[in-house]
């Protein structure tokens, strides 16, 4: 006998099938559910803006669904979705011409002068535009997601001095660049 499997585990799907697709939907929504914030947040300050955010997690976690049966440890899935943001990220900054940057976040702690503080934000915006995609991501996740440098190494399938190196060039143009803005920097 023939079933047809029907993707949404419809009427036409056998029990069995229409089961097991529910069930990795359920798993699938149970570990995504909990990263979705913090994947947002990092498209956003990679991207520089929300909209080009939003379609880097949908697309994130579209390529993720199709590649679920293939993740060997459900214990990974954090990390490995942090991955493939990245790199949706990084191939999206790759095919740009234009940077289109908002403030990098919403939920900033506000500095005792908050014209000041929106001033700081903007010029790190500015300084962050002039990295290429991988700078920017190093950079990124290393100081808004607080990553150790091994754990950028695993994120980005590089080797650590790799990860060093981006950081270095990364931050010395940074400071040049907010210097030029008139900031002081002490690293």
């Amino acid at each position: 006998m023939i079933h047809v499997i029907d993707r949404k585990g419809g009427p036409n799907a056998p029990p069995a099938a229409a089961s097991a697709d529910a069930d990795r939907r359920e798993a699938f929504g149970r570990l995504a559910a909990p990263e979705l914030s913090a994947s947002y947040q990092l498209a956003t300050r990679i991207l520089g803006n929300r909209g080009d955010a939003e379609d880097a997690v949908n697309e994130a976690i579209l390529r993720a669904w199709n590649s679920f049966d293939r993740l060997r440890e459900r214990d990974s899935f954090g990390p490995w979705l942090t991955r493939i943001v990245v790199n949706v990220c990084r191939n999206d900054l790759r095919h740009r011409r234009v940077l289109k940057v908002e403030p990098l976040v919403e939920d900033d702690r506000l500095a005792a002068d908050p014209f000041e503080g929106g001033l700081l934000r903007d010029g790190v915006a500015r300084a962050l535009e002039c990295l290429g995609p991988e700078q920017r991501v190093v950079v990124v996740l290393r100081y808004w997601n607080d990553l150790a440098i091994g754990e950028i190494a695993r994120v980005l399938g590089v080797p650590g001095g790799t990860v060093k190196w981006r950081l270095f060039a990364a931050n010395r143009r940074m400071k040049k660049e907010l210097s030029r803005s008139g900031w002081e920097v002490d690293r």
